[in-house]
């Protein structure tokens, strides 16, 4: 009995507390110079967590959280001002944080001397024992527990009359354990940049620098290796020119170069590194309002470090892309729009390439003309059209098509809208590949009379380069819901499937792209399912639920595995004025066969009182 009442004893105090402390002033001023304002709000009540696998503890009793925010300003907000919010064991079951047992952190910033002309800003995150995702684009991704770590600093000089300059520095840090498994995914990201922008006479010039450094850990069972860590570094600078012309013209001309290197997996087979110089420029004229001409040139002297450049800009690759020595592309372009009435216009297009990879020269064009209608044809449809002709200059020749549909409708009481888009053969970054793919989409929506309504939607793409067979992606989305002022039901379905390639943050959706080794190339497939409701049966009370599964299978190299994630949460809430009645659960469960670990399960539940407090 004594074990009992010393348990129950700092709840009572703290629902004591929440229930009967007072409000306080809306604003604290310390002296002449601090300004301060911070309000929050606190639980209290009994939580308890269990499960088993990935990590997860088992823990009950009475539970003391908050989440809060502290803003002021030291002598004048435009010298200085600042903003600061922790938050204390926020748990998925009774908040808004995904956290399957309990988040705690700080994120802080300030801001100096603003409006000067001498800006500068500090910002600081650290989250403890929270949730975060690795894994699959467009699917419900795979759970992860750790922590993460961020700083960040910026200053600028803006004075009259001379070019600005900004500078900034910034690094984060980010790990967990997949939920499920003993693998470990992270990184640790380092960034300095600086800007400097000047106008002269007509002429307004940029100028840049970027320095970069990131560490990867992945996952064993999708980098399909023993070791799967990535190292990176790299810098680039640019500085660019543009101006006003005569006939409603503008100028552009801009220049950059970039180094990057890469060590993944720490085997000397997988050392890449690359020097990068692009140069681009272009004009566009106006000389009749309905009528605009363009013009523009670019080269790459290295094919090979722009692509890798592209995808890293997504993450890091985990393997070298080698289109050969000396790859290198060159092209030509030119344009003309124009606007026969509001709803009628017309796009022609012609672009000439000179490129070099893997070791072979090609040359061609790449000819296009499109006409769109904005106007409802038969009050139904609006669409555009057009046909493209490209030659690689080795006796290729390929005709292509590129068309999008769209339709609204209403039908008594439905609403019905859709819309298609179809391309072939259109030309991708290297003349000897083509891509198509089509997308479309459909709604219903029917409002039922006494505030219900009812709403239907569907969607679906498929990708693919012509020049590669099975590599195609696929993927279809369908969803529905039922809601009126006192309920919300919703259901959904998404499959997908294909190739992606891993990154810092995951697996990234995108077709093969040529010179990528194909032990880079990770297959996917996986079906997702859910729903959920919410009832509001009292002004105050409201009541919600979710559940989500998702089924996948994913093939790196060797190792093959079926994953399988469920989630479902529930929620009650009911506030009266600043104080309100809370209780949540929520059941987690992954499994990751490559692992060799059974599923991880984690449960956590929680049921007590929170209010809202303005201390000053």
């Amino acid at each position: 009995m004594d074990k009992l009442r010393s348990a129950l004893m700092p709840g009572v105090i703290g629902l004591l507390f929440l229930v009967t402390i007072p409000l306080a002033a809306a604003q604290l001023q310390l002296g002449n110079d601090v300004k301060l304002k911070a309000n929050g709000l606190f639980t209290t009540g009994y939580q308890g967590n269990y499960g088993d696998g990935g990590g997860i503890q088992n823990t009950h009793g009475l539970d003391f959280g908050f989440n809060g925010n502290i803003s002021g300003s030291y002598y004048n907000p435009n010298f200085l001002s600042f903003n600061i919010t922790p938050y204390f064991n926020q748990s998925r079951a009774d908040s808004d944080y995904q956290s399957l047992t309990g988040a705690s952190g700080v994120t802080a910033s300030a801001n100096l001397f603003t409006g000067s002309h001498f800006p500068g800003s500090v910002t600081y995150r650290d989250d403890y024992n929270s949730t975060g995702t690795f894994g699959l684009e467009g699917q419900p991704n795979f759970t992860t527990h750790g922590r993460g770590q961020g700083f960040g600093v910026g200053w600028s000089a803006l004075l009259p009359g001379l070019p600005t300059l900004s500078a900034s520095y910034s690094q984060g840090s980010g790990s967990g354990t997949v939920y499920g498994t003993d693998q470990q995914s992270g990184s640790d990201t380092k960034l300095f940049n600086v800007r400097s922008t000047y106008a002269i006479d007509a002429f307004r010039l940029n100028g840049y620098y970027d320095h970069n450094t990131l560490h990867s850990i992945f996952p064993q069972f999708l980098a399909g290796e023993q070791e799967s860590v990535s190292d990176t570094s790299g810098h680039d600078f640019g500085f660019g020119a543009n101006r006003n012309l005569p006939i409603n013209g503008s100028f552009y001309a801009n220049y950059s170069r970039s180094e990057a290197s890469t060590d993944f997996l720490g085997g000397q087979d997988s050392n890449s590194s690359y020097t990068t110089s692009t140069e681009t420029s272009g004009v566009t004229f106006h000389p009749l309002q309905k009528l605009s001409l363009t013009a523009n040139e670019s080269y790459t002297d290295n094919l090979s470090g722009y692509l890798s450049q592209n995808l890293a800009s997504s993450g890091i690759v985990q393997s070298p892309l080698n289109l050969g020595t000396g790859s290198n592309s060159l092209t030509f372009g030119g344009g003309a729009t124009y606007q026969f009435t509001n709803s009628l216009s017309t796009q022609a297009q012609a672009t000439y390439y000179d490129q070099r990879y893997f070791d072979k020269s090609y040359t061609g064009t790449y000819i296009s003309g499109t006409v769109y209608y904005a106007r409802r044809l038969w009050d139904l449809f609006s669409f555009s059209g057009g046909v493209v002709e490209s030659s690689n200059g080795q006796g290729n020749n390929s005709v292509g098509l590129i068309g999008n549909i769209n339709y609204f409708h209403r039908i008594q009481g439905w609403e019905t809208s859709g819309s298609f888009s179809y391309a072939q053969n259109v030309q991708s970054l290297l003349i000897t590949y083509t891509t198509s793919y089509y997308n479309y989409n459909a709604r219903a929506h029917r409002r039922l009379g006494r505030g219900l309504a009812w709403i239907a939607s569907f969607s679906g793409s498929h990708s693919g380069v012509a020049q590669q067979a099975g590599s195609e992606n696929h993927s279809e989305n369908y969803s529905t819901s039922f809601s009126s002022q006192r309920f919300t039901l919703t259901g959904n379905y998404t499959k997908s499937s294909g190739d992606s390639i891993l990154t810092s943050t995951g697996l990234v959706v995108l077709p093969p792209t040529p010179g990528l080794p194909v032990n880079s190339l990770i297959l996917y497939g996986g079906d997702a399912y859910g729903g959920g409701i919410s009832v509001v049966p009292l002004r105050r009370l409201s009541i919600s639920g979710t559940f989500s599964r998702a089924l996948s299978n994913t093939v790196s190299g060797a190792i093959e595995s079926r994953n399988n994630t469920e989630i479902f949460n529930a929620q009650l809430q009911y506030h009266l004025r600043r104080i309100g009645l809370l209780s949540g659960f929520t059941r987690f469960t992954q499994g990751v066969s490559a692992s060799g670990a059974p599923p991880g399960t984690a449960n956590s539940y929680f049921i007590g009182v929170s209010r809202w407090f303005d201390f000053f």
